[in-house]
């Protein structure tokens, strides 16, 4: 169950930032607020903002999930006891890139899929094999319940299934994760107005609307790589286990740290 408050963090320039605080496990407990977070990336806070975040949120770990040209391109305006981590995401994959911005001036991919089966590939591919999210485990596991903000360039599709990840890990129910993934569409569509609106003599009718359609958080892309989970490992808590070395023991550390 999602909190009944927002979980959108007060800061103007950033994108799709907000808290995972209160968000209801499936045993009745909660999500410490002010402990877990997620965004897209924080290049155009200011310093207002950025005092903000480190004073009154108080956030420690940045895991940034872009690639390396994506991160030098739009850097993070980290603020201070920041740790930052950058550990692309992106699936190994010629077909399929979770690099969206690029998709807007590059239309190969989108010429050999369907913006649909573009998303659902991608989704596909990102919950396995993922070095991204080793090291989402390893904060989570072995920081002693520090603040983390897992965050890509809009916090949609690799901060996505990371979230995803991680609230499984404490036990929440897939409805509520699903409910959670889908607020990205509704923080996001500002930004989405304004992006196109930069890029709207560039690109035909057609190609604007192929690019709104992988902008866009669908319940049928998360469901894609839930169904993946599951038909490689028969559940998401065997997927837990096996590929993240998510035991009960561990995700019960995970728990003592950030549910109360």
């Amino acid at each position: 169950m999602l909190p009944s408050s927002s979980p959108l963090i007060p800061i103007k320039n950033g994108i799709n930032f907000r808290d995972l605080g209160g968000i209801i496990t499936q045993d009745g407990r909660q999500i410490r607020p002010g402990c877990l977070f997620r965004s897209g990336d924080f290049y155009n806070i200011n310093a207002t903002e950025q005092h903000f975040i480190a004073d009154s949120l108080g956030l420690k770990n940045v895991l940034d999930y872009r690639d390396q040209t994506e991160a030098e391109a739009r850097p993070d305006n980290l603020w201070q006891h920041a740790h930052y981590f950058n550990i692309p995401a992106n699936p190994f994959s010629d077909e399929v890139t979770a690099t969206l911005t690029k998709e807007l001036t590059h239309s190969g991919s989108l010429k050999k899929h369907s913006p649909l089966d573009f998303m659902v590939k991608l989704y596909q591919l990102l919950p396995f094999n993922n070095p991204a999210y080793q090291k989402l485990v390893h904060l989570l596991l072995n920081h002693n319940g520090q603040s983390i903000v897992q965050h890509c360039a809009i916090g949609k599709d690799r901060t996505g299934v990371g979230v995803a990840l991680t609230l499984f890990t404490l036990g929440v129910d897939e409805q509520t994760i699903m409910q959670d993934y889908l607020l990205s569409d509704h923080l996001l569509n500002d930004f989405r107005q304004h992006l196109f609106e930069q890029y709207k003599d560039k690109l035909t009718t057609d190609e604007l609307i192929n690019r709104q359609q992988i902008f866009a958080a669908k319940p049928v892309y998360l469901q894609s790589a839930i169904d993946a989970i599951k038909s490689k490992y028969g559940t998401v808590d065997d997927w837990l286990e096996n590929e993240y070395q998510l035991t009960e023991k561990n995700r019960q550390i995970i728990k003592n740290y950030y549910l109360i």
